[in-house]
């Protein structure tokens, strides 16, 4: 795998960032990307040097004061001590490029890095890279990796109406969306009653102010293209961006989905950062450095949160964009991020979503989906069948109706060239392990004029992303239509061409099968909650509405979320945010195992009060040899009461952790701190995975939980 990043879109299959990293005094190391085919092929490398960024130096150079921000504070890029340390790290990089230039002559420098990296982005072959680590102050050198794009109703399912009933609904918070743009003319993303807010629009040139508006304050973009602009030319950011913040009372004017239409913080702003500038239907790919610089220009710019719908495959050693994320909530912006979409196997949490001190989010079933109606006849028995629709193509354009043919070879899946003839039938598939593209190709090569592909989990059928190059039908069934199809010895089924329809459902808060699962590859626990990510309905480039799956469309649920607490909460920290929302989450439909839902689903109304704050918010053992000890691993937990009132706190370990005995009752005043210590119990465990929930309830019955997790093996 060369390491290609790509949104967590909802339609398209992902992967991302990994950095092949060296130290000064070691060779390459970790997992990189194909080699350059001659030595004088240029490629991006960070080059970090070894004072701290603004966001995490505390102090220790003469006459500079600490920058690191307290709690209860965010980063003020203007402060005269943020200046002067910044000064500070100028001159040490200026150092460095003067050494450049006086021995790696023909390396450019693409990007500094102050605020939440202590570096510079250089472009350089393959052979200068080798000599980058010897210049002063250089405590390491990491390759640039490639990302590419991954690919309503849900408001009941997170609980936002407690929130919008007392009066928050985002405004006056910046909310940044590192994406591939947003469609600045969008009617659902427009707002005349919004007002500029100070020293706002921020764009990177005058002609790029059209790319902005009262809504949407920010318009940059990071690319090596020369050309690049903030626009919006594919729809991901734009989706993303109506989920966050899409106007609320906003009717569709297709007349598709009933009622009305509301982003979760419909009075929030929106900052432009786009790293993906290319159309929905060609490759996108954006280098790691440009990322980070994305997330450095959002702190810089004063953002509250970011949203990041993007992922990669994390691999062991050094990280950047896990450190970057990290330093960006150190400086008081929040980080929210996809777990990613390579589910339902372990470990599957991408990068920089195991990043620690982010929110990283998984996806669940909505309560309503979008599609058609087909009329299916198995065995004399006839049913009207609700389906998934296909686009852009594999759509029903005209009527068809064949008899059935269940294809079973290849495990039925058709990901291989079929060798049973299909002519004139309609072809049965299942779902999985290859694009329905080339399901519905290989299909069509014998004779198919159209496919049912049976869903592979519980829950309802979603719309599938196929090339416009197919032109029979593709509809998906429910696993349960699938199963009385698979079932029968005869079938057959009519498809007819009309607009796609509404249908509510009863399948709602299901895990994901695409949403990935922990642990992650340091055996720490992720995700940390779950939102609807499958048949979300928002703004797309162009004007119009459609339905993504992903947990590219879960995260921005979660970012919206923490724009209503921020406005309710202004002095809270994003740590602060992150336990509220972990604390207070509700088991989903399935079973709740925190590998894939952490914390579980996010219930906004219930974060809006907690009884109490607890930091950390999860507690991750790792992974632990089995020495028969009772106890190990013990993690200090630090318990905040938030409400108005006197509490006495009861502490409820399950059999697989333990509490220390006086940490059992913990009675607090108004805004106290106290702490509590839970440690693994591994006595007369066998190898495997540990996980579950300890619970901390007030006397008057109201809880908070927090998710745990370890390992025990060798």
């Amino acid at each position: 795998m060369k390491g290609k990043w790509r949104f967590w879109l909802s339609l398209v299959l992902s992967s991302v960032l990994v950095f092949a990293s060296f130290s000064v005094a070691s060779a390459y190391s970790g997992e990189s990307r194909s080699a350059p085919a001659a030595s004088n092929e240029s490629d991006y490398y960070f080059v970090q040097l070894e004072d701290q960024p603004v966001a995490t130096y505390k102090g220790g150079v003469q006459g500079l004061q600490a920058t690191k921000v307290t709690a209860n504070e965010k980063l003020n890029p203007q402060s005269a001590d943020v200046k002067n340390y910044r000064s500070y790290l100028a001159k040490k990089r200026a150092d460095y490029k003067q050494w450049l230039k006086q021995n790696v002559k023909s390396t450019r420098v693409i990007q500094e890095y102050s605020l939440t990296l202590n570096g510079l982005a250089v472009k350089a072959n393959e052979a200068e890279a080798k000599r980058l680590a010897q210049g002063p102050g250089v405590k390491k050198v990491v390759q640039s990796k490639q990302y590419r794009p991954l690919m309503n109703r849900s408001h009941l399912i997170i609980n936002t109406m407690p929130a919008w009933k007392e009066g928050y609904d985002g405004a006056g918070i910046k909310v940044a969306v590192i994406d591939s743009g947003i469609d600045v003319n969008h009617p659902y993303l427009k707002d005349p009653s919004l007002e500029m807010p100070e020293g706002f629009p921020k764009a990177g040139t005058d002609d790029w102010l059209k790319f902005t508006s009262n809504k949407v304050i920010v318009a940059k973009v990071f690319s090596p293209d020369p050309v690049a602009t903030p626009e919006a030319l594919g729809s991901h950011g734009t989706h993303v961006a109506g989920t966050i913040a899409g106007k609320a009372g906003y009717k569709d004017p297709t007349g598709l989905a009933g009622g009305t239409l509301s982003g979760v913080a419909p009075k929030a702003y929106l900052g432009n950062y786009n790293v993906f500038p290319c159309p929905d239907d060609e490759p996108c790919s954006a280098e790691s450095i440009h990322i980070a610089a994305a997330i450095e220009q959002a702190v810089n710019d004063g953002m509250d949160i970011a949203n990041l719908s993007l992922g990669g495959t994390a691999t062991p050693g050094f990280d950047l964009l896990v450190e970057v994320v990290n330093a960006a909530s150190d400086a008081g912006m929040t980080m929210v991020i996809a777990a990613g979409n390579s589910g339902p196997g372990a470990m599957t949490v991408e990068s920089p979503g195991i990043a620690e001190k982010a929110i990283t989010v998984a996806a669940v079933s909505n309560n309503h989906f979008f599609g058609k109606s087909i009329t299916v006849t198995v065995d004399g028995e006839e049913r009207v069948v609700p389906v998934g629709s296909s686009d852009p193509g594999g759509k029903v354009t005209q009527k068809v109706a064949a008899p059935l043919a269940v294809v079973s070879e290849g495990n039925g899946l058709g990901c291989e060239p079929i060798a049973a003839d299909l002519t004139g039938k309609i072809a049965v598939l299942k779902r999985g392990s290859c694009t329905f593209t080339d399901k519905a190709t290989h299909a069509k090569e014998k004779g198919a004029v159209g496919v049912i592909l049976v869903n592979n989990s519980s829950g309802d059928p979603t719309l599938m992303s196929v090339d416009a190059s197919v032109t029979i039908p593709m509809v998906m069934v429910t696993d349960r239509d699938g199963a009385w199809i698979l079932a029968g010895k005869s079938g057959s089924a009519v498809m007819e061409p009309g607009p796609d329809q509404e249908f509510t459902s009863t399948n709602d808060s299901l895990i994901a099968g695409f949403s990935s699962r922990g642990p992650t590859i340091h055996y720490t626990l992720k995700p940390d909650v779950a939102a609807v990510g499958v048949n979300v309905y928002s703004s797309v480039v162009g004007g119009g509405l459609s339905s993504y799956n992903g947990t590219s469309m879960a995260t921005p649920h979660v970012a919206g979320a923490v724009a209503l607490l921020k406005q309710a909460h202004p002095d809270w920290t994003p740590q602060d945010f992150k336990s509220a929302l972990m604390g207070t989450a509700r088991d989903p439909k399935s079973a709740p195992l925190p590998l894939e839902v952490g914390a579980g689903i996010i219930n906004v109304g219930k974060a809006l009060k907690p009884v109490a704050l607890a930091n950390p918010a999860s507690l991750s053992f790792g992974k632990l040899n089995k020495k028969g000890a009772k106890s190990e691993g013990t993690i200090r937990i630090t318990l905040k009461n938030t409400t108005k009132k006197r509490q006495s706190y009861f502490v409820k370990p399950d059999r697989n952790i333990t509490v220390k005995h006086n940490s059992l009752v913990l009675t607090l005043r108004p805004g106290q701190t106290g702490t509590i210590d839970v440690a693994a119990n591994t006595l007369s465990k066998s190898e495997g995975d540990y996980q579950g929930y300890l619970q901390i309830m007030s006397k008057d019955g109201d809880m908070i939980r927090l998710p745990y997790y370890y390992h025990i093996g060798k």
